[in-house]
């Protein structure tokens, strides 16, 4: 039997005309996101073909379309007959697709979710300049010990990628002045991450408190797929728990490492991520215990599904 994780990624990975290997012949895809773009009030599809860009940035609109197209991508593996993953986890707002997938979630409540995540978002970049960087090649001790240095908690380790990739989220001076003395401390590389928000940042606190209010009416259940969650790198059962997991997440680090080690503990060495682009597969890229494939297009799909489908 072939055991595999599903892997969901987060913001950053859209691009303008994104999917198109899918949506030229894939009806599924273009009813997904009709349907999506009902409940978002705006045409999403439209959007992923044309841009504008700047639109397609702003995290009310994005974050819709990185749940549509993973949840799309899941639908058209079910429909191909594909295997059931043994576990699955997503990146920041993967985590919402991730449990849409595993029947945890409707989609019609993780598109009000995350919109709605979105907006508050882009609200707090609106009052204050945000910077977001990624450190290469600098131990998370080091990361985190510097970040500290800030007691107005205006600097927070946002997402521990990998052994290599540590990333840093808050406002934009401080995170530049963090970023430099991680380069004095040894940091190999460092550069900007594509997002105009302060992610999983302790600035984020009054979205938990948006997000609290709106889960508040949200009916989650234990989901039929183990899902493994960013802060705690659990497998909740419980509705409250997981509802607790994803209020926290907006301002807690991803602990996304950890939950790939957790995944291979499980003696599960296949990673399958489910997104228009390969973002956590090339996280993968340097652990040789792995197999990473993606979904970011149709080619990739079809390779990613014999390699898991036909195996014994």
């Amino acid at each position: 039997m072939c055991l595999f994780a599903m892997l969901f990624p987060g913001q950053g990975v859209q691009y303008i005309n994104m999917l198109s290997s899918y949506l030229k012949k894939e009806k599924l895809f273009q009813n997904t996101f009709k349907e999506a773009s009902e409940y978002i009030g705006y045409n999403l599809l439209k959007l992923i073909k044309e841009g504008p860009l700047k639109i397609l940035n702003n995290s009310q609109y994005t974050q819709p379309i990185i749940l549509t197209s993973s949840i799309a991508i899941y639908r058209f593996w079910k429909q191909c007959n594909g295997k059931n993953p043994s576990l699955m986890s997503g990146h920041s707002l993967g985590e919402y697709s991730a449990l849409v997938c595993s029947n945890s979630l409707e989609f019609s409540d993780a598109l009000k979710i995350v919109h709605m995540r979105g907006k508050h978002m882009q609200k707090i970049a609106l009052n204050q300049s945000c910077l977001v960087k990624a450190i290469i090649g600098l131990d998370q001790n080091i990361v985190r010990k510097i970040c500290q240095k800030y007691t107005s908690k205006t600097v927070s380790v946002a997402s521990i990628n990998s052994d290599n990739q540590i990333i840093i989220s808050g406002s934009q001076l401080d995170v530049y002045q963090a970023s430099l003395d991680c380069k004095k401390n040894g940091a190999k590389f460092i550069f900007d991450i594509n997002l105009n928000i302060p992610i999983h940042s302790y600035l984020m606190q009054p979205v938990a408190k948006k997000i609290e209010s709106i889960l508040k009416n949200i009916k989650i259940k234990q989901p039929k797929i183990p899902v493994i969650n960013n802060v705690d790198v659990k497998c909740e059962k419980n509705s409250n728990k997981i509802k607790n997991a994803l209020i926290k997440q907006i301002y807690k680090t991803v602990r996304w490492k950890e939950i790939i080690d957790f995944i291979q503990e499980k003696n599960i060495f296949i990673m399958l991520e489910i997104g228009p682009n390969k973002i956590l597969t090339n996280l993968n890229k340097k652990n040789i215990n792995l197999v990473s494939l993606n979904t970011s297009n149709k080619k990739y799909f079809l390779e990613a599904f014999k390699k898991i489908n036909l195996k014994s």
